[in-house]
Formats: structure tokens, C-alpha cells, sequence
């Protein structure tokens, strides 16, 4: 599956940004929350300023710390939500949306320090094929399967996403391109040997991919090109293979 340059805030199947309308309002709830108590912080002050009953004052108190306690819970809920909403629902691995976010940072981190950045984009090869010969629910599996083996042969420092439909991404810090080569093939091999445990007759999965390393010039976006490129290349010259930039 090739794809037009790296369009960060699209989904290719719209599940990256499941859930956004959701956040909005909790946003907004939270917000008036924060007025609500401020409102009672105001008012309690007011009061004892006034001369007001002990009793009054104390149970205004009691609500200015309930606003503060749904405030502090309403926060937590949007961080786990905020966290869901960078995770792919399929596979339980990074997704588009996180992925963005971590390539810049890496991007940062390797212009800063020096170090070698590498990206390999992977894509199933005939994934087309697969859901019309054994059904959208095997194609899940197979999916699944893919992820499950492309982070399985990552680094703890590595950093792998599904991109969108049958693609996935691994971002490799610390990695030049040979290093970046001879970890893509490893994983092309594994998932053409293991078939990812999935065993129909004559069933015969592998990927393709295409690796890129930064350099001095670039950003996230051309960074992605480049690997992109080198994956259509590598579908075009027969699939089932890793091809870098410079091939």
C-alpha cells in the first residue's frame, strides 16, 4: 500500500481519531469544573468576610472540595483517554497519531545529538487478496500477526506503529541503514517462515519494505517520503523484499 507523502492528520480507516469528540467534551466539562470552584472559592470568601455562620461556611467547603475532587478525576479520565486515542484498536500497538508525534521527537533527538536515525515502513504483500480468498476476520488475524512479529524483533528503544490498513512503521534511533537493512530483512524472513502461525491451505504470507536514514537536510515528512519510495520500489520489483533508499 503506497501512499501520497506523510499525511499525519488523516486516518487512512479513521480509527486514529475515534473518540476526539468525546475529549471536546470531557475538555469542556472540565473547564466548568475549574469555573464552578473558582466561583466557590470567590463565594466562600465572601461569606466569611460577611460574617457568615460556621455551619454555612463549612458546607461550602465541602463543596468547593468536591468541584476540586471531580476536577482531579475528570483529568485522570482525560489522560487515559488521551492515551487510548494514540493506540490502534486491531493490533493494541502505537497508531498513526502517536507515530507523528514520536517521528518528530526522534527527528529532534537525532539533529540534536548526532546519532543515526533509520525508518522502515513494512506493508503485507497481496493483502487484498488475503480478505477475498479467507474473509475480513483472517485478514484481521493476519494483521494482528504482522504487529505481534514486528515488535517482537524491536529494540526497547525502537518505536513501531500501524500506519493505516495493512502498513506498519518502526522508527529505529541509534540505527544506520545497514543496521536498519539487516533488522527489516530479519523480520521479512520471519514472517514469510512462521506464515504468523496462520496455516490455510496454500496460504502464503510475506511483506515488503522500505527503509530510509535521515539526513543532515531532513525532516519527518521527507524522511517518510524517502522510505515510502523505497517501498513502492520494492512492491514493483516483485514483493517479499527490503529495498533502501539508495538501491
Amino acid at each position: 500500500m503506497q501512499t501520497n507523502g506523510l499525511q499525519m492528520n488523516q486516518s487512512t480507516d479513521g480509527s486514529d481519531f475515534e473518540g476526539s469528540a468525546d475529549l471536546n467534551q470531557r475538555k469542556n466539562s472540565n473547564l466548568r469544573l475549574v469555573k464552578d470552584e473558582d466561583r466557590a472559592v470567590q463565594a466562600n470568601r465572601s461569606l466569611a468576610h460577611s460574617g457568615v455562620s460556621a455551619k454555612s461556611a463549612q458546607s461550602l467547603q465541602n463543596r468547593v472540595d468536591e468541584l476540586e475532587h471531580q476536577v482531579e478525576l475528570l483529568q485522570q479520565q482525560l489522560e487515559v483517554e488521551r492515551r487510548l486515542a494514540q493506540i490502534d484498536p486491531l493490533t493494541a500497538i502505537p497508531n498513526r497519531r502517536a507515530f507523528a508525534a514520536r517521528l518528530q521527537a526522534e527527528v529532534a533527538r537525532s539533529e540534536r545529538s548526532g546519532a543515526p536515525l533509520s525508518l522502515a515502513v513494512w506493508d503485507i504483500d497481496h493483502f487484498k487478496k488475503i480478505n477475498d480468498n479467507y474473509g475480513h476476520p483472517f485478514g484481521d488475524d493476519v494483521i494482528r500477526c504482522v504487529a505481534q512479529v514486528i515488535q517482537s524483533h524491536l529494540r526497547e528503544s525502537d518505536f513501531s506503529a500501524r500506519y493505516g490498513g495493512e502498513e506498519f512503521v518502526a522508527l529505529l534511533p541509534d540505527c544506520d541503514a545497514e543496521g536498519a537493512r539487516i533488522l527489516a530483512e530479519k523480520i521479512c524472513q520471519v514472517i514469510q517462515q512462521s506464515g504468523c502461525c496462520l496455516d490455510p491451505i496454500d496460504f502464503k504470507l510475506t511483506a515488503s519494505c522500505g527503509i530510509a536514514t535521515l539526513h543532515g537536510t531532513d525532516r519527518d515528512e521527507t524522511l517518510f517520503k524517502r522510505a515510502d519510495d523505497a517501498l513502492y520500489r520494492a512492491k514493483q520489483s516483485g514483493r517479499n523484499r527490503v529495498v533502501a533508499e539508495n538501491d
